[in-house]
Parts: structure tokens; sequence; C-alpha cells
């Protein structure tokens, strides 16, 4: 981060505090797209998320307005929040200096190792949920299988400008695949690590940035899940995430012959990550033998 972009996230958020009656303004945190503080004073304390520009050009998210990602965190946040899902409350959404600054409710965060067989019966309650009805930023206006062969040809293929990997299936082979084995769509998140779980002796209590979410089958979810236990900082463990998927009443097929597909989207995905985005030539080397013995099982 710039000292250009801290300083003027900084003032964003003393500037918000100043109009709330918090005096008070601390780091929080902070992520590829968004910068998280806190404020305290009197009656009040609270977090600001704030974007680092008012548009968006990453590899996830290409021409999104950062009000259209803030608008979509509020509203899912509440979504949660109102169906059971551990969530920060989501405040308000205000304008400051030409920023959408989303509110929300501090929930702290011990340092305690995630509960994966507790985060996955979360999860399982959620797959559970009918799908609320608003349009998904990582959706792009498309059926979800669409959507998926779409990004998956597209990060695979700048992936093979630099590395040597054998082609994909031609992408109507693909999305026949998802067409006839696949379950119902439901919310997910797309996202599932620790850094994004707010927790506290090891249970989650809130989880957020939803920028990711599509409404899709579970498997996509779990398989991601499981690709990225693989990362030690993401802090999953996979088998008890399972285990608690399971008994929370979730159900998935990894048999599916659209198994491999949604594996591949996320093993392409995180090469792609720790390839340009935050390059660790050993991770990167990991995803793409990943990737490759995926494409040769299609």
């Amino acid at each position: 981060m710039s000292q250009s972009a801290e300083r003027t996230t900084t003032d964003i958020a003393f500037a918000v505090a100043a109009r709330r009656g918090a005096g008070s303004v601390s780091w929080g945190g902070a992520g590829t797209e968004f910068l998280f503080y806190e404020a305290a004073g009197g009656l009040v304390r609270e977090g600001y998320r704030i974007p680092r520009s008012r548009e968006f050009n990453t590899a996830n998210n290409k021409g999104v307005s950062a009000e259209t990602l803030q608008r979509q965190e509020m509203a899912l946040a509440r979504w949660a929040s109102d169906s059971g899902i551990p969530s920060a409350a989501a405040i308000d959404l205000v304008m400051q200096d030409g920023f959408p600054v989303l509110i929300l409710e501090v929930v702290d965060d011990d340092g305690s190792d995630l509960d994966g067989t507790a985060l996955g019966s979360v999860i399982a309650s959620m797959h559970r949920l009918p799908v609320p009805g608003l349009p998904l930023v990582a959706q792009a206006g498309k059926p979800w299988d669409a959507r998926l062969v779409d990004r998956l040809e597209e990060r695979y293929t700048r992936l093979r400008i630099r590395h040597s990997l054998p082609s994909l299936p031609p992408s109507a082979t693909l999305q026949a695949t998802l067409e006839r084995n696949s379950s119902k769509p439901c919310l997910t998140h797309m996202d599932l690590r620790r850094q994004n779980v707010r927790v506290h002796n090891g249970q989650p209590l809130a989880i957020f940035d939803w920028s990711n979410a599509l409404a899709a089958p579970p498997e996509l979810e779990i398989a991601r899940i499981s690709e990225y236990s693989v990362i030690r900082e993401n802090g999953i463990d996979y088998t008890a995430f399972l285990s608690g998927y399971s008994k929370g009443g979730g159900s998935i097929d990894v048999g599916s012959p659209s198994w491999p597909i949604y594996t591949l989207d996320a093993a392409v995905m995180l090469a792609g990550v720790f390839d340009t985005v935050a390059p660790d030539p050993e991770v990167r080397e990991h995803f793409l033998s990943r990737a490759r013995a995926l494409v040769r099982d299609l």
C-alpha cells in the first residue's frame, strides 16, 4: 500500500468518524481492494470499510465500482444476519470525499484457530437457504455455469502465456458437463478462509467479504475450500470442515464429473494469484501442477 493511499483512506476514516461523533480512529487491517478502520468515542464503536479506489480493475473485479461492491457487502451481511449466519451488522453506507464507506459493527477476534467443524456446520446451514434475490457482482449477469466456464478459460489462457499447460476441453464440453452433473445452486461465499472470519475461542462470530459470492452448486464452494486448505495461512482444516458440513446436514458429490471442473476453477485462480498478484514460486508451482493434473482428468 502506498503512503498516498494510506493518507487518503486515513483522512476519509477521520472525516467519517467526526461526522458520527467518534473521536478515536485506529487501523484495523487491509485486503486487496479495501482497508478497514475502527472508530470509538462516546457511545460509538464501529468499523469503516474503505475502498482503495472508486473503481476496481483487478483480476477479480474489472471495471467494477467500489460502490457496487459495498452495496453488495451491506446487502449480504444483512441477509446473513437475518438468516442466522454469523455476520457483523451492516450499519450504513455513506459517501465521503467521493468514496463509498461501509459502516459495520466491530466484532472482536481473539486470534484463536478457527474450528473447522464449527465453520462447516455454519456453511451447511447457509447452503440450505434460498438464494437471496439480488444480482451478484461475480456472476456478471450470467447463469453460474456459463460464468464459471468463461472465467476459467480467461484465467487459464492468461496462465498459458507464462507457463506450460495442456489445452482445456472445448467450452461447450465443459458447460455440458456442468449442466448434466450439478446440484441445485445456493449462495456460495467463495472466499472462506481464516482472514475473512472473526473468531472467538475457535467459533466463527462473523463471516465477511462477500465480493466473490455466487449462486452456484455447493460443490463449487467446497472444492475451493479444499484447495484453500493447502495454504497454511488460510487456517482451514479441511477434514474437520467436511465433518462439520456433514453433521450440519450438508451433502456434496465429489464423485460427480463436474467435481474436477470445480476444483480446477480454484486451482487456476490460486495459481494466478501466486503468479502475479502475490508472487510465491513454490505455491504457484503447486497449483500449476494441480491444474495440469485436473485438466488431464477432464
